[in-house]
């Protein structure tokens, strides 16, 4: 009988995106499959037969020492910590004996992993990353995966990598799934009633103010503000028409409850409004290489998704509130999404084209 394949998956450590995009693999069934990733909290997120390789962490620590590197690299601090993550994650490797490491995302580990002599796959991210570490690290990776269609791609990077890159799409939630995360929370639900709401979702790494949502919902009074997830700025003095709630459980009941989503542009954001099927409004926040902003502007453009370019754009916000709850709530889903069946048939793509050969 033919073993399972082991695949070794790296999820970084900023943001929770990469540790579901681990998690979204585990649940195929597929692969022996070893998560690297900062800090051993993490280890809880995965099932038994799911080896675990905690990192520890390096950012923020007085040992670090920074020298150029003349723009071949992203982040090449030495010292200690350094030392130790580095000689953690090639020891889980040299134990696990992968035949593929996925690298989710990082240029510096999928270098590092090439060169301990493994094959890697490299997970391609919108943005613009036409910079020389990213190009490095496209042109050394055995192949490049995307959790979005193809068709969302940009002709640049689909003419000089369209042979090694693999499309495997975000899996639409199951509606099972989303039923059995159902929590005991008091969640207001869509009435029929003047007012109706608009549920706004930020990112964890917050770029919007306070200010900006204060603007929003004075402008709008017709329309209830429910914000879930972080901002920064003044929080006190709030319309009536406007809360808080900060990071809540089930993002996922806020959201069928809105009348209208506006999301940042981070993956795992747009995924869970698109599974919302409400009409939804993307507001990318700032990120490296502009990547909300990019990823934003390609859902616009290949399903016409409602956008603005930013918080900072000057709007009429009733008319666009309204302009947005008219539109077709299914759309974004039918550009991004795809059922599990294809997301593992893409998944099983790549490992028969990097591994069976």
């Amino acid at each position: 009988m033919k073993r399972k394949l082991r695949i070794s998956y790296y999820a970084h450590h900023m943001g929770s995106g990469h540790l579901r995009h681990a998690q979204r693999l585990a649940a195929t069934g597929l692969v022996e499959l070893q998560v690297a990733s900062t800090g051993a909290s993490s280890q809880r997120l995965f099932e038994d037969n799911v080896q675990y390789v905690p990192l520890a962490a390096d950012e923020g620590s007085s040992q670090l020492r920074f020298a150029p590197t003349s723009g071949h690299l992203h982040y090449a601090p030495t010292g200690k910590p350094i030392v130790e993550r580095f000689t953690t994650l090639n020891a889980g490797w040299e134990a696990f004996e992968p035949d593929l490491v996925m690298v989710d995302v990082s240029v510096e580990v999928a270098l590092f992993a090439r060169l301990s002599g493994y094959r890697v796959a490299l997970r391609r991210m919108p943005g613009v990353r036409t910079d020389r570490p990213h190009r490095m690290a496209y042109d050394l990776a055995d192949a490049l995966f995307a959790y979005y269609p193809q068709h969302l791609e940009e002709p640049l990077h689909r003419d000089s990598y369209a042979q090694k890159s693999f499309y495997l799409g975000t899996p639409a939630p199951h509606p099972s799934q989303r039923a059995a995360t159902q929590s005991s929370d008091q969640i207001p639900v869509r009435d029929c009633g003047d007012t109706r709401r608009v549920v706004v979702q930020t990112s964890l790494a917050a770029s919007v103010d306070s200010s900006r949502l204060v603007q929003a919902a004075l402008r709008s009074p017709s329309w209830s503000w429910e914000v879930i997830g972080s901002v920064h700025g003044a929080t006190d003095k709030l319309p009536e028409n406007l809360r808080l709630h900060g990071t809540v459980e089930q993002p996922e009941q806020w959201l069928d409850a809105a009348d209208v989503v506006i999301s940042s542009s981070g993956h795992n954001a747009v995924a869970a409004a698109a599974a919302s099927k409400r009409p939804t409004m993307l507001i990318p926040e700032e990120r490296p290489h502009a990547e909300q902003a990019v990823f934003a502007r390609m859902l616009h453009e290949a399903g016409g998704c409602a956008m603005l370019e930013s918080w900072d754009e000057p709007v009429d916000w009733e008319k666009k509130l309204t302009h947005v709850a008219d539109t077709d709530g299914s759309s974004l889903a039918r550009t991004l999404l795809v059922t599990q069946d294809e997301f593992t048939a893409g998944l099983q793509r790549m490992f028969s084209s990097l591994c069976d050969s």
